[in-house]
């Protein structure tokens, strides 16, 4: 949780009063109710469960809180966060970066470093860990820490919010001053303990205490820098009333959950109903003879049987579980799958306005994130700049780039590139198709093909591939299993690109030694890739190509 205090309250920040930790402590503790509440209502440890029903008495929990956070979540963080340079900024030179070859002032910006971090410890799922830590909890906290391998760097962990405090200044700016995180342990004798870990902008230090009950505090080891320039404990809210997905309808799953237990109770009670005669007496043996062989011989004439039992009206019932869902739907922006309109082969633009609502709440909570995430890259950044492993690097300079897992219409964007061709480019056309990972690639394999098959002499190949990089085959087989069902022979193209592209490209080679092809090809790729947007290294690109561009007067000639 985050708490605000004004900064002269603490005292010595660096080093708290056992008082002090006391105190927040405790104040982060008097959430810990609610939390716990909800995380119960999401793993399904559902309060109607308990105490333990009778006999003929059917309880049930169908876990609606975990079907919201859980779609929610998949929406906007089924795919991995990705980071981008803004293109609409240059890259500041700070002093002692300047950047060879580039203009005074202006500096080349490289994510690489920093990216390979993320990339070595599986940011993404650190990412879900927060998100569903949001949803549930209604916020979520991240620890930056530097790894124990030989050669350190920043990872990242979620920290359960029940275990953790920010604590911010009261000014408008609400600057961070501390965090604290702590877990109960024990020893090998068995003997319960609390470690604390107190964080501030320059050091980290640890504290031991018996009991949570005093303020008896003792800190262990020495006191330690963690070099990220600011207190390295990030909050996420997952809204500004910082509530989780579903707590504000925990009241309709409770009546649904309610009403399909009463529903499974009468219907129990309906199959155990009770058998009554008229008109006649029960003879000795009856009972037994009537559960075996089903029939009683010797009845009176006027005697007859039935069953008595609770009038059950199922139509009303389903009308208002009907209801519940509408409502618990409604009031979280979620959609329901189940519904009848998502089925069928809808239109994009179909599905986009039924999944109106849901767009309408991932994005609040992508801006939430986001501020989370930048903070995240600044904290890193500055671990790396002061090992001199990357260069300084400002959050305006950077993009967070958010995909949503937005449902395709194959057959449709198939068609519809196909009708704009000849009044769009072909690499716009083809970045529509998902299966198509790098447009460009795609464009150059069709020009290189056809300047081939019309027998020209002198044929000059420009890669934006490294010269000798081969293509591989996995990243095009899940694609190429999706398009199957729809365009199977456009599928087995795709599986099949990864051979045509380095067919073709020893070929060229083949023609170069004939002095047929000219190829020019980038030496490094300056951190660039398909979706990369970084200017700096385009431009470096641009230069080191119109360099080698003055070989093709020549080639031409010859």
């Amino acid at each position: 949780m985050i708490c605000y205090i004004d900064r002269a309250e603490l005292g010595d920040v660096e080093a708290l009063e056992p008082a002090v930790l006391l105190y927040l402590i405790q104040k982060a503790e008097q959430a810990n109710g609610r939390y716990t509440r909800l995380e119960r209502y999401y793993r399904g440890d559902y309060p109607l469960l308990y105490p333990r029903p009778e006999a003929d008495e059917v309880r049930v929990y169908i876990n609606y809180a975990k079907y919201v956070v859980d779609i929610a979540l998949g929406y906007y963080l089924g795919q991995p966060v990705k980071y981008d340079h803004n293109p609409t900024r240059r890259g500041v030179a700070l002093p002692g970066w300047q950047e060879e070859g580039l203009p005074v002032g202006e500096s080349a910006i490289d994510l690489a470093p920093l990216l390979r971090c993320y990339d070595s410890q599986h940011i993404s799922q650190t990412d879900l860990e927060i998100g569903r830590s949001m949803g549930v909890m209604g916020e979520g906290l991240e620890l930056c820490y530097a790894s124990s391998d030989a050669h350190p760097y920043p990872k990242s962990a979620s920290i359960d919010p029940r275990n953790g405090i920010l604590v911010c200044d009261t000014t408008v700016e609400h600057r961070k001053l501390c965090a604290l995180i702590w877990e109960k342990r024990e020893t090998t004798q068995r003997v319960p303990y609390y470690a604390l870990t107190l964080y501030t902008d320059r050091t980290e230090r640890d504290y031991r205490s018996d009991s949570l009950k005093n303020a008896i505090f003792h800190q262990v080891g020495e006191t330690r820098e963690h070099f990220f320039g600011a207190v390295p404990v990030i909050d996420y809210g997952n809204n500004r009333e910082r509530q989780g997905d579903f707590e504000q309808i925990t009241s309709l799953i409770d009546a649904y959950n309610g009403l399909m237990s009463s529903r499974l109770t009468d219907k129990k009670k309906f199959v155990d109903a009770l058998l009554v005669f008229f008109g006649m007496t029960l003879r000795d043996g009856d009972e037994a003879k009537l559960a075996q062989e089903k029939f009683l011989d010797g009845a009176p004439l006027d005697a007859r049987a039935e069953y008595i039992q609770k009038t059950f009206d199922e139509q009303s019932v389903q009308v208002l579980a009907d209801a519940l869902v509408r409502e618990m739907h409604k009031m979280t922006l979620t959609v329901d799958m189940s519904d009848e309109k998502f089925a069928g082969n809808s239109s994009g633009q179909a599905l986009k306005l039924k999944l109106l609502t849901m767009e309408l709440l991932v994005k609040g909570k992508m801006r939430q994130m986001e501020q989370g995430l930048k903070e995240r890259f600044q904290l890193y950044n500055h671990w790396l700049v002061t090992m001199g492993e990357m260069k300084p690097v400002g959050i305006e300079d950077v993009d967070v780039v958010f995909t949503v897992n937005l449902p395709v219409n194959e057959g449709e964007v198939v068609d519809m590139v196909a009708r704009l061709q000849g009044i769009v480019d072909d690499q716009t056309l083809l970045s529509q198709l998902w299966f198509v990972s790098d447009p460009k690639e795609a464009v150059d394999n069709l020009r290189r093909q056809k300047a081939l098959e019309d027998g020209y002499d002198r044929v000059i190949l420009i890669l934006s591939r490294l010269r000798d990089e081969v293509r591989k085959q996995q990243k095009d087989l899940a694609p190429a299993r999706i398009l199957e069902r729809s365009h199977p022979a456009a599928a087995e193209k795709l599986r099949m690109r990864y051979k045509t592209y380095n067919d073709e490209l020893e070929l060229a080679k083949h023609y170069e030694a004939e002095g047929r092809v000219l190829i020019l090809a980038p030496e490094d790729l300056y951190g660039l890739n398909t979706l990369k947007k970084n200017f700096e290294g385009l431009e470096m690109m641009y230069r080191k190509g119109y360099a080698a561009a003055e070989a093709i007067p020549a080639f031409l000639q010859a």
